[in-house]
């Protein structure tokens, strides 16, 4: 990647909305790897980070025409997250890409009263690991990835694509497993809007903080809100914990990546444990039951009848 000179940080502004503010996220240029690491990734400080992918080749090959012509005969997972928020990724409904492509484009001209699938994330690189070459999954400004020395067993998806349209946004949300998170944008504009976890008290999971009335709820309560725009070949840096709810300006495709480094790992690792644990003490559990079960078979089986007419052979 080709780096920019050096610029300072932009600073945070705030804008009024009904007596109360939401506060502008800041943004650093993708070539101050050092600032970044020192005023946002080591305090878990949200930014935007300008000209991230600029020089990715996705930003020069990647388009709706790209992905139906190349991509579109291929059946991808899509979310309808109003009516099925928890659904697992394996329990998702799958449409061909060329098709979803279609009714993404044409989305203005149906009615806003049917819930419109969201490819709010495939897990594309399982298929088609060519698409890694025309992204950067080594980011300058992160050190050492540690998912890539996961296990398989337990392996986490490190990156997936998004593909969006107007209006259509995913609910207020936090990321699993303490990860760092960067949505970087390859083709149109998002807008995100952020709280801290700080602020938890404030909010709940599934809210759409671009609706008028919530945010005037979650600003009432004593919560900050943040946001800002994210545009093509920019980076939104997304910290663990923070709740966000990112919303589609346009047409739009970008990929996510996750992340987590040598100082968040044990934070990372409680997470699992968390999860893995209880599986593993329902499979415990079980395997005594069955022990259990065979002992008392055996107890109420007859004893083995031996003939008084026997002899070695």
């Amino acid at each position: 990647m080709t780096f920019l000179k050096t610029t300072a940080t932009h600073k945070a502004r705030i804008i009024p909305l009904s007596n109360k503010n939401i506060i502008h996220l800041e943004s650093i240029n993708a070539s101050d790897s050092i600032a970044f690491q020192k005023n946002y990734l080591m305090n878990e400080k949200p930014v935007i980070i300008k000209g991230m992918g600029k020089d990715w080749p996705a930003i020069r090959r990647w388009s709706a025409t790209f992905f139906k012509n190349t991509y579109g005969h291929i059946k991808v997972p899509v979310c309808y997250y109003k009516t099925k928020q928890q659904e697992r990724y394996r329990d998702q409904v799958k449409i061909p890409l060329k098709e979803y492509i279609c009714l993404a484009e044409k989305n203005n001209h149906i009615d806003s009263n049917v819930e419109l699938p969201y490819l709010g994330g495939w897990i594309y690189y399982e298929e088609f690991p060519e698409l890694l070459d025309d992204i950067d999954m080594m980011l300058p400004c992160f050190p050492d990835n540690w998912l890539y020395k996961l296990p398989p067993s337990i392996s986490i998806p490190p990156t997936n694509l998004i593909i969006g349209y107007k209006n259509v946004s995913s609910p207020l949300h936090t990321d699993s497993f303490f990860v760092n998170s960067v949505l970087t944008m390859i083709v149109g504009e998002k807008k995100a809007r952020m709280v801290s976890p700080s602020h938890t008290f404030a909010v709940s999971n599934g809210q759409d903080l671009f609706n008028p009335e919530i945010a005037k709820q979650v600003l009432k309560q004593g919560a900050d809100i943040f946001e800002g725009t994210i545009s093509e070949g920019d980076a939104f840096y997304i910290p663990p914990g923070w709740w966000h709810n990112v919303i589609n300006c346009g047409f739009t495709i970008a990929v996510q990546n996750l992340h987590v480094d040598t100082y968040r790992f044990p934070l990372f690792e409680q997470q699992i444990r968390g999860l893995v644990l209880p599986i593993l003490t329902k499979i415990e559990n079980l395997g005594r039951e069955a022990r259990e079960e065979l002992f008392k078979a055996e107890k109420a089986l007859p004893p083995p009848f031996i003939s008084s007419d026997w002899r070695f052979y």
